[in-house]
């Protein structure tokens, strides 16, 4: 880690990341294993709320983002933050940190704790994330030191402005009888209350599953313009507004070690680690649907037996096993713990002597959602399956290109539950 900050970095109008790692990238990633569970959340009162995992925020409220993440080592080091405005496809927009922040566009990490009483030692960051000053996206980086470089952990956040409406959520759901795999959205937004210049080509829609990047639709534009109602309308039928059902998510709960929790076979004690074994699980795609208590993908940090669940939770290598024939493409345990991503740490490995896919994935103790999917975008949902009933949670986010900035805003933003009623 380089002990300096050179001049021009100091003087840059706007922040540039060296691509010299080759890794950098405008998403949410970790980039060193040493870090884990990296939250970003609106600090509210109640942790357990429905927006406690969300990453929007709205320009005029009053609730800030939290960043909390863990380094796995047992010493404390010097963590700084930046933050980029981007546009609605995660481009950094160029504009200056004069253009959308009030401070100094770089932050210190000073809110820090040493873990206590666990066998993996580790050391806690939290992080009160400034807000900016306009909408639209941002990317917030952590990086080590004073080296812009040794970038550590990225994470997305949304900011955003109501100046559009949006219909009813009854009148969102398209519930065709023809739609048995996949949940459709067709809607209308209205900008009687703003002015929109050239709306088909300035204004387009992201739509979000689970608060998923991976399968998320973007870039979609309008079917059609109302301009004399202000109305835009978004009523495609193909899939630019069309998304798998899936299942309800599993869960599993290692709130305690002493005592095993819901789906938690086994829980052993080593020298370094804790380990800890899901039950085996089966798939489900040729069942009938059944309602599940799940956080739609995402995990909550709890502790039945501590007081002080941030510092004092124990991190477990958590074993997975899926009972199944072997299938043509790989398969992975996906969740908002794993960031949704699908590589060599999420893989899970087939033991044709157990007959089961087979992996390990430290995590900090808690109750995590999860699910097994498939690497293959119209067989990922093979071993869950799609359920037209499934209780999906949908984010769509309305951004329109302000040519005075030369940047997309975020213009409006509604969430909803699909199957909820």
């Amino acid at each position: 880690m380089k002990p300096y900050i050179t001049l021009f970095l100091l003087l840059a109008n706007y922040l540039s990341f060296s691509q010299d790692k080759g890794d950098f990238v405008y998403e949410d990633k970790i980039y060193d294993d040493y870090f884990r569970t990296v939250q970003l959340y609106p600090e509210v009162s109640v942790r357990n709320s429905s927006n406690y995992t969300s990453d929007v925020i709205s320009l005029k409220g009053s609730i800030p983002l939290v960043l909390e993440f863990d380094e796995l080592y047992a010493d404390a080091y010097s963590y700084k933050v930046k933050i980029i405005h981007c546009n609605s496809d995660w481009s950094p927009s160029g504009l200056s940190p004069l253009q959308y922040l009030a401070d100094y566009n770089e932050y210190d990490i000073n809110d820090l704790e040493y873990s206590f009483g666990t066998i993996t030692p580790y050391v806690h960051y939290k992080f009160k994330v400034p807000k900016p000053t306009i909408s639209g996206n941002y990317l917030l980086v952590v990086y080590a030191g004073s080296d812009l470089d040794d970038v550590v952990i990225t994470k997305r956040f949304m900011v955003y402005e109501q100046r559009v409406t949006f219909p009813p959520k009854n009148d969102i759901i398209n519930s065709s009888p023809h739609a048995v795999d996949k949940q459709h959205l067709h809607f209308n937004i209205d900008y009687s209350s703003t002015e929109l210049l050239n709306p088909m080509e300035r204004v387009n829609v992201t739509i979000r599953q689970n608060q998923r990047w991976d399968n998320a639709k973007i870039n979609i534009k309008p079917t059609y313009v109302k301009e004399l109602q202000n109305v835009l309308q978004y009523s495609h039928y193909s899939d630019k507004t069309a998304f798998l059902a899936g299942n309800e998510f599993r869960y599993f709960d290692i709130r305690s070690l002493k005592y095993f929790g819901f789906h938690i076979e086994k829980v052993k004690f080593g020298k370094d680690r804790v380990l800890a074994n899901v039950e085996t699980d089966k798939p489900r795609a040729g069942l009938a649907y059944s309602i599940e208590r799940n956080m739609k993908g995402q995990y909550r940090i709890e502790n039945l037996e501590r007081k002080i669940a941030r510092i004092e939770n124990d991190y477990a290598m958590v074993n997975f096993s899926l009972e199944s024939e072997e299938l043509g493409d790989n398969v992975y345990v996906s969740g908002k713990f794993t960031n949704w991503i699908k590589n060599g740490t999420t893989r899970l490995k087939y033991n044709p002597a157990t007959n089961r896919y087979e992996g390990a994935y430290l995590l900090k103790q808690g109750i995590y959602d999860y699910q097994y999917v498939v690497d293959s975008k119209k067989r990922e949902n093979d071993i869950e399956g799609n359920k037209r009933e499934t209780k999906n949670t949908y984010d769509i986010l309305v951004y329109y290109f302000s040519q005075e900035l030369n940047a997309d805003l975020l213009i409006g933003y509604y969430t909803f539950i699909y199957n909820s009623y």
